[in-house]
């Protein structure tokens, strides 16, 4: 047998598949952007959500990404917290995969007691044992919500202790009933205790582990069914060489000592629970006080909130009318019908091909195994991109042909068996389905009533699975058969039918999301779904997605190309990925510059680099970068000058199709699974909006400024400006258009100030970088000269920006998002007045100016809060930053005079 109970399928499966639901996963439709270019087709592009404000349990950093932010320091908390999960696993996952094992097995012992002789010594009449099997389900039901209440009010693993005791001693009185009314009581209760079962263990999971750590190790526990119906057939087996009611009637029967002993060994499994299992983190004796704090902080880091709580009775109708709901509800039902007749029945219709009762418990334990490989494999179409829909009908086929064999092929009882075992599929596309009723359902109260809905679906299917076999339809119960062959069918039909929906919904609302594109840049939807409890069918933001798919980080010694690896920014990215253990290979246009490259990293082993001369040609990038099997793209190559006369041929073009090519270059590399593409505050910051001093930027605002206004620019920082907004517009409608295999994410800094590589410094201040320069325009003007004006009043340190691209890399979270680089507001009297603090030996070189003079109320602001919630960055600030800077400056200075 291969089902669990329909509560705790609801759990186990809904945690499997709601890890992978991203708070960034769906994009929103931005406005349309016309580039006149043969070649590029920039079209609408998408600007990804924000996530809510973070709750109180939410606040902190993702658990894959230490808060510190030396490479050293995070490479030995890393590797501390590896050695404490592998503690965690031995202390906790055992007893977890115990407790599911015996549940199911205890809910299967009715299956092997129907061929062992339980109908024939408790004098069962007509549907007697169809009823009793059914009894359990509906005991299972009516516990769910207070077992739940338990679970809140008490320790979870103190609760679940007493509830394997609870129904220990329930398994051992099963071997005492008597009747009809015994034994459906008896099964009514066991329903109810084992009801805490799954929700219990998926607490206790996410009590330990991260969401990443969390899916596979549930994956691993949720065997535990399969495990229990191959052991249960073990065990039927050896308890039919007892005494069986027919042999000697008045003996105490095989069926009632498998009871016993069974119920024996849950008793046993229990005191463990009750005295192995910690209560929390804090309790662990396992663990150290240094151990434990560490592992607090990276679960509270990794804690994402359900959004704002409000009940409205408005998305409770909206569900009731949607028809995705009703075929989400009809495809639960259709898929665990077969789940419901297999678990009470699989080794009854064994037997009925033939089989003595001994070789029938036998031959079902194959079964088991059917459904751990079902398990696995639905867990591997969550954690890898496969699109769902397509999932679920392909983990159908199996079941359906095994429905097929079991009720229509009576050539051989082989043939038939094979279609029991076939069946067995069924277990892995209900995770799938799960996971679609959380990726495409919006508004708390709507969700709350879907996931409702599909339990209650859940759990009449498997009532009505049991029901399908009637006493009159006996040996061959072909009415029964034939459901499980329809059913399926019809949840194939079901699914396709859910995913042409979904298609046609986003086809429909195309026009309506580009007309939010006024409320997406004033950052105004995220707070309306929230306050007014949207939905997936009133928000017209909104997009149905199908994809299965939890990004993985990207971790070392993986290989990550970084595109102008020679820029000032791409230099300390190739460091510090090169710190981390990855493997970079550096793309340049020339062979000079490479030397360059190469000689700043001391020609490192794990360093590669490639020429592309055209850095608009996707074939160009092919070319070079097809055979290095690239696991993420850092994209930092761009024009930035502000000497161009020609700004469609030396910035327009350049940045547009640069953009798009390494896209497509990515569409090709089949290895690729995330690409960085690095813009600009220039996307983001309105110049022709002035000062604004009440105006905060944030990852939400767009520039206004189109291809045209690059195109027919009167200055060069406008085209500039322009030139990276289009850019980063091409690339959104890149990935829209395209659904890739792959996620994008936008990283936009401020002005970045910071020190140089030591191998990388210019020869002369003239050959600075645009940032740079400004600090030395300020640091080097003279102590009686006047501080200059100050110009883009956002900073960021460059090793900060190098930071976030390689957390953006092993991030999962931060896929499809969009974040802005920056530490604070500056303004020149502050780098003065800092410089002059951090290197006093250059004083006289500095301008005095109005020492304490802020400009902060007289400007724009800027809040980089959702990069560092989602990123887990901590910023330098310009004590830090200039006391490197500004030394080095001043040795430039003094190198070129010399």
């Amino acid at each position: 047998t291969t089902s669990p109970g329909p509560i705790e399928r609801v759990y186990s499966l809904w945690w499997l598949a709601h890890v992978s639901n991203s708070p960034r996963r769906d994009l929103f439709v931005h406005q349309q952007a016309h580039i006149p270019l043969p070649s590029v087709d920039v079209g609408r592009h998408l600007v990804p959500p924000t996530a809510p404000e973070p709750t109180t349990m939410e606040k902190g950093q993702p658990a894959s990404v230490p808060s510190t932010s030396s490479g050293d320091d995070e490479a030995v908390a890393a590797a501390k917290l590896r050695r404490i999960t592998r503690r965690v696993d031995w202390a906790i996952m055992p007893l977890m995969f115990l407790c599911y094992f015996l549940q199911f097995l205890d809910k299967v012992l009715i299956n092997y007691a129907n061929i062992m002789g339980i109908s024939t010594s408790l004098r069962f009449r007509g549907n007697d044992f169809e009823w009793m099997a059914t009894a359990f389900f509906i005991g299972y039901a009516v516990a769910e919500l207070p077992q739940g209440f338990l679970i809140q009010r008490f320790p979870v693993s103190r609760v679940l202790g007493a509830n394997v005791v609870l129904w220990a001693v329930t398994i051992c009185c099963t071997a005492a009933t008597q009747s009809f009314a015994g034994a459906t009581a008896v099964r009514t209760l066991l329903g109810m205790f084992e009801a805490v079962i799954t929700p219990a263990l998926i607490m206790i999971t996410s009590q330990w582990y991260t969401r990443r750590q969390a899916t596979p190790r549930t994956g691993v526990w949720y065997c535990g069914l399969g495990a229990g119906q191959i052991v249960g057939g073990l065990i039927s087996w050896a308890a039919q060489h007892g005494p069986s009611p027919t042999r000697a009637p008045s003996s105490f029967a095989g069926w009632r000592i498998m009871f016993v002993a069974v119920g024996a060994f849950n008793l046993l499994v229990a005191l463990a629970v009750l005295l192995r299992m910690p209560r929390g983190i804090r309790s662990a004796r396992f663990l150290g006080e240094g151990d434990k704090a560490l592992l607090e902080e990276a679960l509270a880091r990794d804690q994402t909130g359900n959004g704002k709580k409000v009940f409205r009775m408005a998305g409770i109708v909206e569900a009731a009318r949607d028809a995705q709901v009703w075929l989400l509800c009809l495809d639960t039902l259709l898929i665990v019908i077969p789940s419901g007749i297999i678990t009470t029945f699989s080794a009854t219709l064994i037997r009925g091909f033939g089989y003595a009762p001994e070789a029938a418990a036998l031959l079902n334990m194959p079964s088991g195994a059917v459904s751990v490989l079902a398990t696995l494999l639905g867990t591997f179409a969550i954690l890898y991109d496969f699109p769902r829909w397509l999932a679920i009908c392909l983990l159908l086929v199996p079941t359906m042909v095994g429905a097929g064999l079991m009720s229509f092929y009576d050539k051989s009882p082989a043939g038939a068996l094979a279609g029991i075992y076939l069946i067995n599929f069924d277990v892995a596309p209900l995770a799938l389905v799960y996971a679609l009723v959380g990726a495409n359902t919006q508004g708390y109260t709507k969700k709350v009533a879907t996931n409702a809905a599909v339990a209650v679906c859940f759990s009449v299917a498997n009532i009505i699975g049991p029901q399908t076999f009637r006493a009159g339809d006996a040996p061959g119960y072909l009415p029964a058969k034939i459901a499980v062959f329809g059913v399926c069918g019809g949840s194939i039909a079901v699914t396709v039918l859910l995913r042409l929906l979904y298609g046609w919904r986003n086809g429909r609302t195309a026009a309506a999301r580009r007309r939010e594109l006024e409320a997406i840049d004033r950052g105004e939807i995220d707070a309306r779904v929230a306050a007014e409890d949207q939905t997936d069918r009133t928000n017209a933001a909104f997009c149905y997605v199908m994809p299965s798919k939890i990004a993985s980080p990207i971790e070392p010694p993986a290989t990550v190309v970084v595109t102008g690896a020679n820029g000032f920014i791409a230099q300390h990215c190739v460091a510090a990925l090169l710190k981390h253990g990855y493997h970079v290979v550096g793309t340049v246009r020339t062979a000079s510059k490479a030397d360059l490259v190469k000689k700043t990293h001391s020609s490192h082993p794990g360093l590669d680099l490639v020429v592309v001369e055209d850095i608009t040609s996707a074939q160009s990038y092919l070319a070079a970068l097809r055979s290095t099997w690239p696991s993420a793209i850092l994209h930092l190559a761009a024009p930035f000058h502000y000497n161009a006369t020609d700004f469609e041929q030396d910035l327009m073009i350049p940045a547009v199709r640069g953009s798009t090519a390494i896209l497509e270059a990515a569409a090709e590399m089949k290895s690729v699974t995330r690409v960085v593409h690095t813009n600009s505050f220039a996307c983001i910051y309105d110049a022709a909006a002035g000062p604004c001093p009440d105006k905060t930027y944030t990852a939400r605002d767009w520039s206004p400024l189109t291809y045209q206004d690059g195109v027919q620019a009167s200055n060069a920082p406008t085209a500039y400006r322009a030139s990276k907004t289009a850019a980063e517009k091409a690339a959104w409608s890149f990935m829209e258009q395209r659904k890739l295999g792959f996620d994008l994410v936008s990283l936009c800094p401020s002005m970045v100030f910071g020190p140089f590589l030591p191998e990388s410094k210019p020869k002369t201040t003239a050959e600075l970088n645009t940032s740079n320069f400004l600090v030395w325009s300020v640091v080097s003007a003279g102590q009686s000269s006047a501080v200059p004006p100050t110009k883009g009043p956002v900073w960021v340190d460059v090793r900060d920006v190098a930071d976030a691209h390689v957390r953006a890399l092993r991030v999962p979270e931060a896929g499809g998002g969009r974040y802005l680089l920056c530490k604070d507001v500056y303004c020149n009297q502050e780098l003065a007045d800092v410089s002059r603090k951090v290197t006093s030996k250059y004083a006289d070189r500095i301008p005095m100016g109005e020492p304490g003079r802020r400009e902060r109320h007289t400007h724009f602001g800027a809040d980089a809060s959702e990069t560092e919630r989602v990123l887990g960055i901590r910023w330098r600030g310009l004590k830090d930053c200039l006391g490197e800077l500004v030394p080095q400056l001043f040795e430039i200075e003094r190198n070129q005079s010399a």
